[in-house]
């Protein structure tokens, strides 16, 4: 595009001594119009810089360019809208008097399938979108390529104001499926919309129905969010919400289940306040809400549903595996007493694997809540299917007199735990023989360097009349400082190895603390080597200085 038009067009320049835009543009028509390296047209650059007047005196003097795409096939309409200039977008609009042209300019979509309504809706240009509602109320805003209706846009973004201008606009509640086949209720409880769900609601009830891509409706989201409010209007306008899936054919869920896993329960309260019969639903696992509360380890759920008297048989019912969910909940890391205490848990149960909730915690790596429900379920007389061969093989070890088994399993789990503190104890065992010799080396080196540092090489100054007397003969020499650190320096170190030995001692009686006795043997090598270091530095230093004294007395 030309330099000058194009500076003109983005300032609002329509003419002055030196630029006339009547001459460019009928030269442009002669010759083809001048674009942009993205194809916009003077039209679409007066239009991105809101510039109304230059819009129109262009449109008076060019009327063609009204309906030019530039490369991604946007009107300055397009652009206008996303810009949310809205003076533009009425003169745009004004410019044109046939109703046919206009409402071909308001419905042209881009390379994206977006009309400038989506434009202005996604940006949130409210007078805009006022605009373009208003000059076309039979258009029914189709879905662009991604799906996405204005409608759907407004609800999924919190755009109320435009949702409401695009719902009075429309003549009867229709609309398009969005993304993922949701609808725009979908869209407005996902993102907790409030406002827009309402109003949308209130438009069109059946919406809450529809399914989206993955069989959800709009009632199995607000449960899933905890929108209680929400989910009380669905279910006073149509009870048997509640009751229809969410999911595919061979796995799917209700609502009941889905609060139970979120832990919601006073919107479990709320749905069987309204729906007292659907506590006995099950999903495709043949899975009651109970069942589902235990594997998603929300207690709160659980002890609910157990002070409610009618989903007392909830406790013993099996799901597709014979899994009760006293099963779920032995396999599980968690404990909850409620549910192993419930008369209705204290019958003996099998699951498809001929295991009861005894035989899967005994199987489950031990803690310390698993060791207590495991007591809990001795205590309640709930043994295992391999009880009787368990007090055959330990028979010698059980005491008579018990008849609940405990005694049997006690035994077991002392004797792993025998084993474990066994293993611990020859680990340390170990360690602690190599010590000893690392013992005998710092004690000598100790020893070596304490005796060194009172009988320092070169003697002691003993004239009286000297100033120095009673300090080092050779303390301005170099190697003898180096000396005197060396030693200190091994000396120390050696001790601080001595002292970590000690503790090792002391740690060494316990056998679960054999990773302790592992650090401070590393930490106690780390300063040996360093001692031994500093000694073979000291040794060094003293031949020099004696090599030093021999030079000297060959020269005298």
């Amino acid at each position: 595009m030309d330099p000058t038009l194009y500076n003109a067009a983005m300032r609002g320049n329509i003419g002055d001594a030196n630029f006339l835009l009547a001459d460019h543009l009928k030269r442009d028509e002669e010759n083809g119009y001048q674009v942009t390296p993205k194809g916009n047209t003077v039209l679409h650059v007066a239009a991105l810089y809101g510039h109304s007047h230059f819009v129109e005196e262009v449109l008076k003097i060019t009327p063609a360019l009204f309906c030019c795409q530039n490369k991604k096939n946007e009107t300055a309409l397009h652009i206008a809208a996303n810009e949310g200039h809205t003076e533009v977008v009425r003169v745009l609009l004004a410019c044109v008097e046939d109703h046919n042209t206009k409402e071909k300019l308001t419905r042209m979509m881009d390379a994206s399938g977006d009309t400038a309504l989506h434009k202005a809706v996604r940006s949130q240009h409210l007078d805009v979108v006022k605009l373009l509602v208003t000059e076309d109320p039979e258009f029914e805003f189709p879905p662009n390529h991604a799906q996405e209706t204005p409608l759907y846009l407004a609800a999924e973004s919190g755009f109320h104001d435009a949702l409401i201008k695009i719902l009075e606009s429309f003549k009867k509640p229709t609309y398009v499926a969005g993304p993922s086949n949701r609808t725009p209720l979908h869209a407005a409880v996902i993102q907790e919309h409030k406002d827009c769900i309402r109003s949308l609601w209130r438009w069109n009830k059946p919406l809450c129905e529809e399914p989206d891509l993955w069989g959800w409706n709009s009632l199995h989201y607000a449960v899933k969010l905890g929108l209680t409010d929400v989910v009380s209007d669905m279910l006073e306008w149509k009870k048997s919400l509640v009751y229809l899936p969410a999911g595919s054919e061979n796995d799917w869920t209700t609502a009941i289940h889905i609060a139970a896993s979120q832990g919601y329960v006073y919107m479990i309260y709320k749905l069987l306040n309204q729906c007292p019969d659907c506590w006995d639903m099950l999903n495709s696992n043949n899975q009651n809400a109970l069942h589902v509360a235990v594997l998603n380890n929300q207690d709160n759920v659980v002890r609910f549903l157990l002070d409610s008297d009618k989903c007392s048989s909830l406790v013993d019912e099996p799901d597709s595996d014979g899994n009760t969910p006293l099963h779920l909940l032995a396999a599980s890391d968690n404990h909850v007493p409620e549910l192993i205490n419930h008369p209705r848990a204290k019958k003996m149960s099998f699951n498809k694997q001929n295991q009861t909730p005894l035989d899967i915690a005994l199987s489950c790596k031990a803690t310390t809540k698993k060791e207590k429900l495991v007591e809990d379920l001795f205590s309640n007389g709930l043994f295992g299917k391999r009880d009787f061969e368990v007090k055959r093989k330990y028979k010698s070890m059980s005491n008579p007199n018990d008849q609940t088994g405990i005694g049997v399993a006690m035994q077991l789990r002392k004797d792993d735990q025998d084993k474990a503190e066994n293993a611990d104890q020859t680990v340390i065992e170990s360690i602690m023989k190599v010590a000893q010799i690392h013992i005998v080396v710092a004690t000598l080196i100790m020893t070596v360097t304490f005796a060194a540092g009172i009988t320092l090489p070169g003697g002691f100054e003993s004239n009286s009349d000297s100033p120095n007397q009673g300090m080092a003969i050779l303390i301005r020499k170099t190697s003898f400082r180096a000396f005197v650190v060396s030693n200190a320096i091994a000396f120390t170190f050696s001790a601080v190895a001595i002292f970590i030995y000690f503790l090792m001692a002391a740690q060494s009686r316990i056998p679960q603390r054999k990773k302790i006795v592992w650090k401070f043997y590393n930490l106690a090598a780390i300063f040996q080597c360093l001692s031994m270091l500093a000694v073979v530095i000291a040794f060094a230093t003293v031949v020099d200085i004696y090599d030093e004294s021999e030079m000297k007395n060959v020269s005298q």
